[in-house]
């Protein structure tokens, strides 16, 4: 894991409250309130007992997307991929998080499993700044997600794109270009483009 992703990864601790999703067995999206338990150059480790829907959709799946707000209006998104770890993991969790053992009180803590969430890609996305600024980070083999919009070779030059943009992030060139960074992926730009030259970048 690069540093850039071990920062955010551990941000996610940092923060520790944070929204996980899944999908169930009919297709259907399910969310919950979840504690990142550990984080570290490994991913981040996530429990749950096993008589819940979230561990049956864990296991299901493999995957699990989170969601978190950071302070000062920043926020934290990530769709990783899961493995179930061995029990010494769960004994691990409660060491460094005390308050578990007034929930599970001695050998009821078994009834947890513990996740790793082993690789995937996110976003960290700062609002408070202007203009906003964004980062992607990845780790465990998979690739930064691209998303927003890119001016293609069918720009014509006009400046409506640069016009329209409420984060002034679009910059003048032959094409135009979208400073990513700091996009808010409004998509206005592509709404007021006569030339139909931005396109969504698709994950």
């Amino acid at each position: 894991m690069d540093e850039k992703a071990r920062k955010y990864v551990e941000l996610f601790r940092t923060v520790k409250i944070a929204s996980a999703a899944t999908v169930d067995g009919a297709g259907r999206p399910r969310s919950r309130i979840i504690n990142v338990m550990l984080a570290g150059g490994d991913g981040m480790v996530i429990v749950t007992s096993r008589g819940k829907p979230f561990w049956k959709q864990l296991t299901d799946t493999g995957e699990v997307a989170l969601s978190a707000m950071c302070p000062d209006c920043q926020s934290l998104k990530f769709l990783g991929k899961v493995e179930v770890l061995d029990r010494t993991w769960v004994d691990r969790v409660f060491e460094a998080n005390p308050g578990m053992n007034e929930v599970y009180p001695g050998e009821s803590r078994y009834a947890l499993d513990a996740f790793r969430i082993y690789a995937g890609h996110g976003e960290w996305f700062d609002l408070l700044h202007y203009p906003i600024r964004r980062e992607s980070f990845a780790y465990g083999g998979c690739a930064e997600e691209r998303c927003g919009f890119a001016i293609t070779a069918a720009c014509t030059g006009c400046g409506a794109c640069a016009e329209a943009c409420p984060q002034k992030c679009i910059v003048p060139g032959a094409p135009y270009a979208v400073e990513r960074s700091h996009c808010l992926q409004c998509g206005l730009c592509a709404e007021q483009c006569p030339a139909g030259a931005v396109e969504r970048l698709h994950p």
